[in-house]
């Protein structure tokens, strides 16, 4: 006599299985994703050197230009009499390099050149930036991330000129920085702008860029 299928009895065991399956693959997911991530080392920035007094820093992951930049204002900032014609230009130099450099930032709130901006604008700046030049930076807290993001090459300020800038309601002596940039490889982003430098108890503070 042949055996007769229960096909209720099918039904539930293909079910079973499918179920099992996406259990597994769900386990498996989390094992990849967490477990073995949390294994990797994580990515953390090594402080190299600091100018302490006027609150600006080097660390491991800025680039060679930075670093070869902030040793140019650390000479500048180091004289008995410092010439603030040369601190805006190498400040300039230090705030393109930081701000339109994304391959070494660790997330999209790792916003560069925010050493440089004054303390008054500061929360507005780092949210404009991350709505807009930063928004599509991916995370790289583990160090794998796969992206290419823009690099500075160079940076060069044409012209800095001695102006009066009205801010908060006062009026500053600051500088008005020409400058251009040059990509490591070109991805179509900014490349020249103006920047106004504002001189605040003798340090200079980025105050407005265009």
């Amino acid at each position: 006599m042949k055996k007769v299928i229960n096909k209720s009895r099918v039904f539930y065991a293909v079910m079973g299985f499918l179920i099992l399956v996406v259990l597994v693959v769900t386990g498996v997911k989390f094992v990849l994703e967490f477990v073995v991530k949390d294994e990797k080392e994580v990515v953390s920035k090594k402080k190299l050197d600091t100018l302490e007094v006027y609150g600006y820093s080097l660390d491991d992951l800025d680039t060679s230009l930075y670093k070869k930049y902030f040793n140019e204002l650390k000479d500048v900032l180091n004289k008995e009499e410092i010439d603030y014609n040369s601190y805006a230009t190498i400040l300039t130099k230090l705030f393109v390099t930081d701000f339109y450099t994304l391959s070494n930032k660790l997330t999209s709130s790792d916003i560069g050149g925010i050493e440089f901006v004054h303390p008054d604008i500061l929360d507005n700046f780092k949210l404009n930036a991350g709505d807009t030049m930063y928004n599509h930076v991916k995370n790289n807290v583990y160090g794998d991330r796969v992206q290419d993001l823009p690099e500075v090459k160079d940076v060069n300020v044409s012209s800095v000129e001695d102006v009066a800038y009205d801010y908060n309601g006062q009026s500053y002596e600051a500088f008005k920085a020409s400058a251009s940039w040059e990509y490591v490889t070109d991805m179509g982003y900014e490349s020249s702008g103006v920047f106004y430098l504002i001189k605040d108890s003798n340090k200079l503070y980025v105050v407005e860029t265009d």
